[in-house]
């Protein structure tokens, strides 16, 4: 196995954000392996335009708008860019939700279709059998507006749950790094840490979640893959055997194993001989 890094969740001027995707590619290519640039999509469930609320309704119904026009051409831009040994890359969007949380869509496919469904499992099921997962991202918000609703979380769907992000980190409501964004503060109902005690089973990433054009941006998230090789094909195979951690800025190098299965194994044992070998 080798090690690579990646971010799988950022935005630019695709959707709303600002910058090309084409300065976007080139940030991630100078200092990661494997990316996804990400257009914001859908939001089955916003709240109708109503006094006070008018703008948030435009402003998120222009950029589905402009991710939707342009849909073809950011495939074909990521396609081009991905060239196996030497730099990876993965299609994705976004879906909004008050119902289950937010998500990001991710797949290998080069012709991934932009659907609209109204849960994340209906819109993967639309796919036409190519792979994809769904993400839960910045998911300890109130639930109910844009947090997880873990009683709703499908492993199958989601492998893995971005724990943090620009967001902030979602492991605990008490944790380091708290959630300053305008849609609120952390709630303990949501975190990762609630998921975890209820014994949902995911593997961790981390993305910037950055909106300016620039994947995997210094002390935003950044995610790790154990992979056999810097191919498209390998690094999603990574990332459905949750061989993968989080960092928030350094791109440390970890390696851990319980009786030689590496981490996102689940194992049954006795005894256990843990593994840890760390280097920052």
């Amino acid at each position: 196995m080798y090690l690579y890094w990646g971010d799988i969740h950022n935005h630019c001027g695709i959707s709303y954000g600002y910058g090309s995707l084409a300065n976007a590619l080139a940030a991630a290519r100078g200092q990661l392996d494997f990316c996804a640039v990400t257009g914001h999509a859908l939001w089955p469930d916003m709240p109708p335009r109503q006094p006070g609320f008018e703008f948030v309704v435009d402003f998120h119904e222009r950029g589905f708008a402009k991710l939707a026009t342009h849909w073809n051409q950011v495939l074909a831009q990521m396609n081009a860019a991905n060239v196996d040994g030497e730099f990876v890359t993965l299609q994705s969007y976004e879906m909004h939700s008050r119902g289950y949380g937010d998500h990001h869509i991710l797949s290998p496919a080069p012709d991934l279709p932009l659907l609209y469904g109204d849960s994340p499992a209906a819109l993967v099921a639309q796919f036409g059998g190519r792979p994809a997962i769904a993400v839960p991202h910045h998911v300890a918000y109130v639930p109910g507006y844009r947090g997880i609703i873990w009683e709703r979380f499908d492993p199958a769907l989601s492998p893995l749950v971005e724990v943090y992000s620009k967001h902030g980190c979602g492991m605990a409501d008490d944790g380091p790094h708290p959630y300053l964004h305008t849609m609120g503060p952390r709630d303990g109902r949501t975190t990762v840490r609630r998921g975890l005690a209820q014994g949902r089973r995911f593997g961790y990433t981390a993305s910037t979640d950055h909106h300016a054009g620039y994947p995997g941006s210094y002390g935003d998230g950044r995610v790790a893959v154990w992979a056999e090789a810097k191919t498209r094909r390998d690094i999603w195979q990574a990332l459905l055997a949750r061989r993968t951690y989080a960092v928030t800025g350094d791109k440390i190098a970890c390696r851990f194993e319980i009786n030689g299965a590496p981490l996102g194994s689940e194992i049954s044992a006795a005894a256990r001989q843990i593994t840890l070998s760390v280097r920052g």
